[in-house]
């Protein structure tokens, strides 16, 4: 179980650094208002402290629905112009696929003046009025710079934001001086220790950690579904080679995880329909250093190993490293040969997926020249047909759930419009 490699807070770290790749601007964003909010409910003094963290992870992801929906380097554009489409993935990505399914509606309507709110039979809607108030206080912050006045939010009580909200803000300013610590960065300490108070179950950080997978496809969903075949091809080959438990629950994250680097890279370098110079080829190659600093201290160095051999090769031909077989084990092995697999059979803007009959003459020739572990290779070939239909039906299953967003995406939309 996942409980094994991560703990609740570094789980939590994970999220951030995770929202940190696909753009630094936004995730710093995410948790200035964290911050903001987790002081407001201290201030009110109705929760515990697990509870308020718990809120502060919400509010770390309020705005994930952006990176699908906006481009996320113009904020402020989309904040005032039209922020209904990121509200409602982003509502859509919780609810479905993290722990925080009840919270969800928080996001959904975080961007609606209070005065559309303040009707709603929620259980969480005066802490829905919190996030409203966190969030705005950041995105003016950035906007007006030194001319930043919070009590501006008064103007707006009982018309965009709740008044008792406005008035809990002003008691939290006097008594955190919550601006002050995040002009100088001193908030962090802080934001730390709250963060110590998150308190996940086994299956609440397996669910987070999916989620983390189904956040490379808000960059290119094809990822999402290639990952999972990479982590059922693992999983079969780690069974008929008789694995541990142990190693196929590493090989398993490992697989999970192995791709969350090319969060950082450009997309029309991935989309380019032809093949990549050298200069383009190492920036590429550099995903697997971003994903072994993303995990580092946060997982096993175990299961960080074996994601970042998944391009080594047991001849010393392979990246980042050049790594031979002399160094490596069989978890490395069954992801390289799990990873080569899926990446051949699908298709690619620069080429056509490779045929069973290519893909076979390509691992047998890499068994013969010593590029892929014999012992792992020869297994997967003698099981190919059987591996690779369970691999197609989970990578299915994973396409669905994508497609069950957009189609509750529009429905919800159209209930808005």
């Amino acid at each position: 179980m996942a409980v094994e490699y991560v703990t609740s807070k570094n789980m939590c770290n994970l999220i951030y650094e995770m929202l940190r790749l696909m753009d630094k601007s936004m995730a710093h964003h995410g948790r200035r208002v964290s911050y903001i909010m987790s002081k407001m409910l201290e201030c009110r003094g109705a929760y515990e402290k697990y509870e308020i963290a718990d809120f502060m992870v919400l509010a770390m992801l309020h705005d994930i629905g952006a990176y699908k929906t906006d481009d996320v380097r113009k904020q402020l554009s989309y904040e005032a112009k039209n922020p209904i489409p990121h509200s409602i993935y982003g509502y859509l990505f919780i609810k479905y696929l993290s722990p925080l399914d009840e919270q969800s509606k928080m996001i959904l309507y975080h961007h609606m003046d209070y005065t559309k709110t303040k009707d709603l039979d929620y259980k969480y809607r005066f802490e829905l009025e919190i996030l409203k108030v966190a969030e705005i206080m950041d995105v003016w912050r950035k906007a007006f710079g030194e001319k930043f006045d919070h009590t501006l939010v008064n103007r707006y009580a009982g018309n965009k934001y709740h008044p008792d909200v406005c008035k809990l803000l002003m008691e939290t300013v006097e008594k955190y001086d919550i601006f002050t610590k995040l002009e100088d960065d001193s908030f962090l300490e802080e934001y730390n220790d709250s963060m110590e108070y998150v308190l996940l179950s086994d299956d609440e950080k397996e669910k987070y950690l999916k989620m983390l997978m189904y956040c490379t496809g808000l960059k290119d969903e094809n990822m999402v579904s290639e990952t999972v075949a990479t982590m059922c091809i693992c999983r079969e080959l780690g069974r008929k080679l008789r694995v541990s438990e142990l190693e196929k629950n590493e090989i398993y994250y490992a697989a999970l995880l192995h791709d969350i680097g090319m969060l950082t890279m450009p997309h029309d370098l991935l989309a380019a329909p032809r093949k990549l110079n050298d200069a383009e080829k190492n920036l590429i190659y550099t995903h697997v250093d971003v994903m072994e600093k993303t995990l580092e201290g946060k997982l096993s160095d175990n299961i960080i190993a074996v994601a970042a051999a998944h391009h080594e090769r047991f001849d010393g031909s392979g990246y980042p490293k050049g790594l031979k077989g002399g160094v490596m084990n069989n978890k490395q092995a069954i992801l390289q040969v799990a990873e080569q697999v899926v990446n051949s059979r699908e298709d690619k803007p620069y080429r056509k997926g490779h045929t069973k009959e290519e893909i076979i003459a390509d691992l047998n020739d890499g068994i013969v020249l010593g590029k892929y572990d014999g012992i792992v290779a020869d297994t997967f070939l003698k099981y190919y047909d059987e591996i690779i239909e369970k691999a197609a039906q989970k990578a299915d299953a994973a396409l669905v759930n994508h497609q069950k967003l957009l189609r509750n995406y529009e429905q919800v939309y159209k209930s808005f419009s």
